[in-house]
């Protein structure tokens, strides 16, 4: 199995279709989504909280590739940020690890059929930013341990790379069917 499909890398297309009205709508749509969803998260214990915002950044991508989920990466997190009552200040790293993030999912997800790899990777990419990008961000934000801070945010992301490869590889498996509903094009160019 091909981790990235060939059409994730055209990004020139992407960002043709994304130029157009439907594309622009969707992609609000999609932000919009990332913006609710930022709202609800499930707090376990001090330090283990699951979040579900992440969800519609994966849909953002798989329907428009990584041009795509990249803007509502970046979008999404700055309006959330200014949405929502934070405990923090804005820092603009996290927009960074976002934009990152839907750009990676539509690396991976984009025109590709969904699989529990697949999944696997989507949510991999994720643990990978969050243990290291996001925790980077809280030791130039708050001065703490690299160390400590790493090893609460390993052990936190851990348990939380399990639970979003299922939640993405089920969510995923609904979407894929509602945009082959929407755009039967697409099904040709599925992997």
């Amino acid at each position: 199995m091909q981790l990235f499909s060939k059409d994730a890398f055209a990004f020139r297309e992407q960002l043709q279709n994304l130029k157009k009205v439907q594309s622009i709508c969707l992609c609000g749509l999609f932000v919009a989504a990332y913006v609710a969803l930022s709202f609800f998260s499930i707090k376990m214990t001090e330090f283990l909280e699951f979040r579900f915002a992440f969800l519609a950044l994966a849909a953002a991508a798989a329907y428009g590739g990584p041009v795509m989920g990249m803007a509502a990466g970046l979008t999404g997190d700055v309006i959330s940020f200014f949405a929502a009552p934070q405990t923090g200040p804005f820092f603009p790293g996290f927009t960074i690890s976002y934009a990152l993030l839907g750009f990676l999912f539509g690396m991976i997800l984009y025109r590709s059929r969904i699989t529990p790899l697949r999944a696997f990777a989507a949510g991999l990419a994720e643990f990978i930013i969050a243990c290291t990008l996001n925790t980077l961000w809280l030791h130039f934000m708050y001065g703490m341990e690299w160390e400590y801070l790493f090893t609460i945010r390993l052990i936190k992301n851990v348990v939380s790379l399990g639970v979003n490869t299922v939640l993405l590889f089920v969510f995923m498996k609904a979407f894929s069917r509602i945009i082959l509903t929407v755009s039967p094009t697409l099904k040709a160019s599925r992997q």
